[in-house]
């Protein structure tokens, strides 16, 4: 009989969400089963000596799976607790939970074999063994005694100081330097590492940045030969080169960027065409007559696959010499570019497209001020040619989000910096009509690029391209729950309704001092976008095919799409196989990744930087995220996000209800919830660790 009910309770328990008890498995056993509370409890207890479930609390029970194995990469919050992300698809996207005192000797990083369990609705492990020790580089400062010297590493990340032993000089005191791990075989021993690079003096704003390019894995300088081979390109260009090219220097062409670009990789060609139609050219610098597959050029742009940019700095994925030189569409110089030339009616439908090898010649630069100055005052030279291409540019916007596109608008932070790289003033970037001209030329060539290759042949041809999946179900919901807090409603029981919902999100918060946070909820709801040599849907743009044809300056995929599209508009067979170029992809969904978080690093520096000034003053903020430790709230006038810690707050024992949503005391009951004004003061502000700290300021 006891068997049994073994059976029966295990049943019960694993089809329970959480924990649960004698009498709740008691309520769901049928009364004529004659089955007792303490029979109840005495199979309880022997399931959990056998194994099968655990005691998660004092009489609450939670079902234990049987263990299983993976092999996956091991990363550690700042709390010391290990998360591993499976090398393949086995847990659905899901990581296991290894618990900090179990993490030993393995690194962030390291690929590591673990023994797992489900265990209510998450997967808890323990590390097996070490498959591949990590190469990442440690960034921190250097306390030199002697001729030996320990690295202090940033942010926590390493709860030891490395030693370095080789290579050691008494200037080194306080440098900040980058470091390399190369033995650690006992968890109660630092680990020994090798000296990559000296960064320069700590506090000072280069060697700060520096740091933090290094931590994230990026390069500053370009080994000797890349450089070398860069600078063999002249300006010159050759006129065997120009007859193999359609020549569209005497069709007018211009730049529109930013106002303290240092490049410019994309210019607009216009004009009317006999018909009355428009011809409107998109053309890009031909980084591929430079940049050769199998040269140490192409080897270094790969391994970067990306340029960084850094609040006050941008770190090329090509040597200066081509990013600022020969790849920039200057104005008044001719340029090898490679583009797309589109003739379209008055309502912007693309009639005939036309791709290749051209040679122009920028007569004009703008800035996107500039520009905008012509499409509000009508006035200026160019002012006419630029409000048409104003006009169906909007059209072609128009057509994007009637077929569903999502219209984000994210805003973004720039820093008003000195010359030793301090910064005086955070300023929010606006979007002009200007900008959604370029944006919208620009995605109309990589949306029409895909197309074209993905039509040229059948079976389909090799060619990579940019992929957006639709929104997790569960992301959805939670931006669903987000929004009805602030009395929006987004409806997600259908892909069209969902869209547009989203959509009068968009609008119906313009201008609102809730915009930014709503916005941002919707924007981190949705899935990251990727490259991808299998799959070209793009979700956010409602675009079949899609590509990235217009950046291979600054982004390695946009030089391959260049590549090879240039081998089939002249019947050459791909020199890459459909693995290689997935794996090329994925190298470069990964490094987008990394600069991104190097952005926000360098970002939260600075902001933790500017703030300094402030400690002990009262700003109004927004509370902009809940934990169960504190809440993150957002300057409102300059976008500084810090942390109110809990323990911080002696009024009253506040408490993070996570089914409420909510901050309550549990005392008065004051509440405190996403998208609250509250009144703030700077507690602290800390560089090193990039980390702002609040206090309530009532």
């Amino acid at each position: 009989m006891s068997k049994f009910i073994e059976k029966i309770v295990l049943a019960i328990v694993q089809d329970s969400k959480g924990t649960t008890n004698v009498q709740k498995i008691f309520s769901q056993i049928p009364r004529d089963s004659k089955i007792s509370k303490n029979e109840i409890y005495d199979a309880l207890l022997q399931l959990e000596k056998i194994g099968k479930i655990i005691e998660k609390s004092k009489n609450q029970w939670m079902y234990e799976s049987p263990s299983d194995t993976l092999e996956g990469v091991l990363e550690i919050n700042r709390r010391g607790i290990g998360y591993v992300i499976p090398s393949g698809n086995e847990l659905d996207g899901n990581d296991v939970q290894i618990d900090a005192k179990h993490i030993k000797n393995f690194l962030p990083g390291d690929i590591i074999k673990v023994e797992y369990k489900k265990r209510g609705s998450k997967y808890v492990g323990l590390p097996i063994s070490l498959i591949k020790r990590t190469d990442k580089v440690w960034v921190g400062t250097m306390d030199v005694f002697e001729n030996i010297a320990y690295l202090i590493v940033d942010n926590n990340q390493l709860t030891k100081d490395i030693i370095i032993r080789k290579g050691i000089k008494p200037e080194m005191h306080r440098m900040k330097a980058a470091v390399r791990i190369i033995q650690f075989d006992d968890e109660k021993r630092n680990p020994i590492g090798e000296l990559v690079e000296i960064l320069g003096k700590e506090g000072s704003n280069d060697a700060e940045m520096h740091a933090i390019v290094a931590e994230f894995g990026f390069q500053t300088k370009f080994p000797f030969e890349v450089e070398a081979m860069a600078n063999e390109y002249t300006n010159t260009i050759a006129k065997n080169e120009i007859v193999q090219r359609r020549d569209m220097r005497k069709i007018l062409t211009f730049t529109i960027d930013p106002i303290d670009a240092k490049d410019f990789d994309d210019a607009i060609s216009f004009q009317v065409l006999p018909n009355n139609n428009y011809e409107i050219g998109v053309h890009i610098a031909d980084v591929s007559h430079y940049v050769k597959p199998n040269t140490p050029l192409d080897d270094e742009a790969l391994k970067r696959a990306t340029s960084v940019y850094l609040a006050d700095r941008t770190i090329p994925m090509l040597p200066e010499h081509l990013s600022n030189n020969l790849c920039s569409l200057r104005p008044n110089e001719d340029r090898l570019a490679f583009s797309a030339i589109f003739e379209v009616d008055a309502e912007c439908a693309v009639l005939n497209q036309w791709y290749g090898k051209t040679v122009i010649h920028s007569a004009r630069r703008f800035t996107y001020e500039e520009a905008q100055e012509r499409i509000i005052d009508k006035k200026g030279d160019l002012q006419h040619e630029i409000n048409i291409c104003n006009e169906l540019a909007k059209k072609l916007q128009h057509k994007r989000f009637n077929n569903g596109a999502i219209a984000f608008e994210s805003a973004e932070i720039r820093f008003k910096i000195d010359e030793n790289g301090k910064p005086l003033e955070l300023i929010k970037k606006e979007r002009f009509d200007a900008h959604k001209l370029i944006e919208e030329f620009m995605l109309l060539a990589n949306r029409k690029v895909a197309e074209y290759v993905k039509k040229l042949k059948k079976p389909e041809l090799p060619f990579i391209y940019r992929t957006h999946d639709f929104p997790p179900h569960d992301k959805l919901m939670e931006l669903m729950r987000f929004c009805q807090i602030w009395g929006y409603k987004i409806d997600i029981s259908t892909e069209k309704t969902m869209r547009q919902t989203i959509n009068k999100l968009m609008r119906d918060t313009t201008g609102k001092p809730e915009a930014h946070l709503l916005q941002s909820q919707a924007i981190r709801s949705m899935a990251k976008a990727v490259y991808t040599g299998k799959k070209s849907e793009h979700f956010g743009l409602a675009f079949d095919f899609y590509t990235h044809f217009t950046s291979p300056i600054r982004r390695y995929p946009d030089l391959l799409a260049h590549r090879m599209l240039h081998w089939y508009l002249n019947k050459h067979s791909n020199d890459y196989t459909p693995a290689q170029i997935e794996h090329m992809a994925e190298h470069s969904s990964n490094m987008e990744q990394k600069a991104a978080e190097a952005e926000r690093a360098s970002t939260k520096y600075k902001m933790a930087e500017y703030m300094e000034q402030f400690i002990g003053k009262i700003f109004t903020a927004t509370v902009s995220g809940l934990t169960e430790w504190g809440m993150y709230a957002e300057i409102n006038e300059n976008f500084c996000e810090g942390m109110i810690r809990l323990s911080d707050i002696k009024s009253d024992q506040y408490a993070y209800f996570e089914k409420e949503k909510q901050v309550i005391g549990r005392r008065t009951k004051r509440t405190f919830g996403m998208g609250d004004t509250i009144s703030i003061r700077v507690k602290k502000a800390d560089k090193n660790t990039r980390q702002i700290d609040f206090t309530l300021a009532d």
